[in-house]
């Protein structure tokens, strides 16, 4: 696995126009990233550069605008799209990006989030397990409760429930989240802006409508094939810098 860093173009210095529609600006900041006996070692991590995160996760009928397909399992246009593989996330961002060319901040792209933007996003300022406290029930996110009878039993409609202190919604539960990480062992020691690459599997995040409380904690993180997709995984997008590994 090779371990690289974000690196933030000097261009990415400048002033930041407002938020796109639908974004919520995100500021520079510290946070401790990973839980105690869960995803350890538990490590400072630095966001040197403020970025923009979409407020929802992506819609089928935002999908179907941009690609022209919908590779979905639950059908709805404002349910979040799944099925889609990291390849297909990634392609979308690209669509994004050609569709707002020329208008978008010097030195800033759409992409997948980092995994390191991703729980700071998630957390939100928070310390707690979720970012709505020390316990996670069906009037928060759409999960499925220990009790194995879900909340739902299928994704539901993005924006569902109240969003976290930051204007972000469903970052527990619904589907998880593709993030542009590969997957691999975290530093023991305090870390800028990581962003790591080269590996088999690829990050996502968040929990789905299918999984119980603790794989929807803020902390917890999985894997796989960037090549596979499920009707529980899906993505949200984030305008933030470049990288150049």
């Amino acid at each position: 696995t090779c371990v690289a860093t974000l690196t933030v173009l000097p261009s990415a210095q400048c002033p930041l126009p407002p938020a796109p529609q639908g974004f919520v600006a995100l500021q520079p900041g510290t946070f401790q990233m990973g839980e105690a006996g869960l995803a350890g070692p538990v490590h400072a991590v630095t966001l040197s550069y403020p970025f923009f995160m979409a407020q929802k996760e992506v819609t089928q009928s935002e999908y179907i605008a941009r690609m022209g397909s919908n590779p979905s399992w639950f059908l709805g246009p404002n349910l979040p799209v799944e099925r889609v593989n990291w390849v297909n996330a990634r392609a979308y961002c690209t669509a994004l990006n050609v569709q707002h060319a020329g208008s978008l901040p010097v030195g800033y792209e759409y992409r997948l989030p980092t995994e390191a933007e991703w729980e700071y996003a998630c957390r939100a300022g928070t310390s707690s397990a979720w970012n709505v406290g020390a316990a996670l029930g069906c009037s928060n996110a759409n999960f499925r409760p220990v009790s194995n009878a879900p909340c739902v039993g299928q994704s539901t409609s993005v924006g569902n429930y109240a969003a976290n202190p930051w204007g972000l919604f469903d970052m527990h539960g619904n589907v998880w989240e593709w993030c542009l990480d590969s997957f691999a062992g975290y530093p023991v020691t305090a870390v800028t802006a990581p962003f790591v690459t080269g590996g088999l599997l690829r990050i996502f995040r968040g929990g789905s409508w299918n999984d119980n409380s603790t794989l929807c904690r803020s902390a917890y993180r999985n894997g796989e094939d960037p090549n596979l997709g499920w009707n529980f995984i899906g993505f949200r997008v984030v305008l933030a810098p470049i990288f150049v590994p």
